[in-house]
């Protein structure tokens, strides 16, 4: 059997590895292009390149579109170069790009994604930390059937697990991604033999799982300040500290000189907060890091005001 696997992350290198270790054979992966990465702007394979290589799996990339980073520049190439493999199944986990629905037909056995969210709700980029900062009491993972919109595929197989008010975005998707692999290990002659036909669910109503930007880590501070005695805020500002960790963070605008005494239009520099707990109800902030500043405990940023 052909398979091609499509993927980016260290997350989708879970996946990879798990399906090598069952002797289920990959032909060829499919990831992102190298990329820029940290302050020094480094360009840098994706895991999933560095993997297959160590591993001697050929590896694809191709151009995406700079507007839409989910579509590819000439996707004719794509379609082009994967059908010298003459694949019989596709399997994507965190890919980021959308697959060309002529490649997916043209498989034998069509595609299957890797989701971590119970589908329908949460379809989208980014489906963990909105499940977080929403306060949902469970969560999981869908093994769907590749289709022309994102994550709307039939379901044919689904795992869930309950949600703690301990959960961090990366060791639950990292967890998820785990369950996933194992769902998909199980189920997968069932799917390939048809046994397992899937239902198609309304999306319909559904909450989204947008991609996040660096907007959504944005706090009002009065907002914070609420938290400080508000036992609901806290909690909300908890799981948005835990959903956006590491990536936008929680973050807010602030007069440096008088923060406990704002006024919107005193609103001067962004101000991150790195650590916090929430303690009898009550947020406390630890650490902050005021734009252009070194990291600082919250005591010695009130005195320094």
């Amino acid at each position: 059997m052909t398979i091609i696997f499509f993927g980016s992350t260290s997350d989708s290198v879970i996946v990879l590895s798990k399906l090598f270790a069952s002797h289920i054979p990959i032909s060829a992966v499919v990831t992102k292009t190298p990329a820029p990465v940290g302050r020094k702007q480094i360009i840098t394979p994706t895991p999933v390149e560095v993997w297959a290589r160590d591993h001697n799996i050929p590896v694809l990339s191709f151009p995406n579109d700079k507007n839409k980073p989910w579509l590819y520049t000439h996707e004719e190439d794509v379609v082009n170069a994967l059908s010298t493999f003459k694949p019989d199944l596709l399997i994507s986990a965190c890919y980021g790009q959308k697959i060309p629905d002529s490649t997916i037909t043209n498989a034998k056995y069509g595609g299957v994604n890797i989701h971590p969210s119970l589908l329908p709700r949460w379809r989208g980029a980014d489906p963990v930390p909105w499940a977080i900062l929403s306060g949902d009491h469970q969560t999981g993972v869908t093994i769907v059937r590749l289709s022309a919109k994102f994550d709307q595929g039939m379901i044919l197989a689904q795992e869930k697990i309950p949600m703690t008010a301990k959960d961090v975005t990366d060791p639950l998707r990292t967890k998820l991604f785990t369950m996933g692999a194992d769902l998909l290990i199980k189920t997968l002659s069932d799917i390939l033999s048809g046994k397992i036909k899937g239902t198609l669910r309304q999306s319909q109503g559904i909450p989204y799982a947008g991609r996040l930007t660096r907007d959504d880590g944005f706090e009002p501070w009065e907002k914070i300040q609420n938290a400080f005695t508000d036992a609901d805020e806290a909690a909300r500002i908890d799981r948005k500290f835990r959903a956006f960790t590491p990536w936008p963070g929680v973050w807010t605008l602030i007069n440096p000189t008088n923060p406990t005494n704002l006024q919107i239009r005193q609103i001067k520099k962004r101000m991150k907060i790195l650590e916090m707990h929430v303690e009898n109800g009550k947020l406390i902030l630890d650490v902050v890091q005021l734009e252009g500043k070194k990291p600082v405990g919250w005591g010695q940023f009130e005195r320094s005001c």
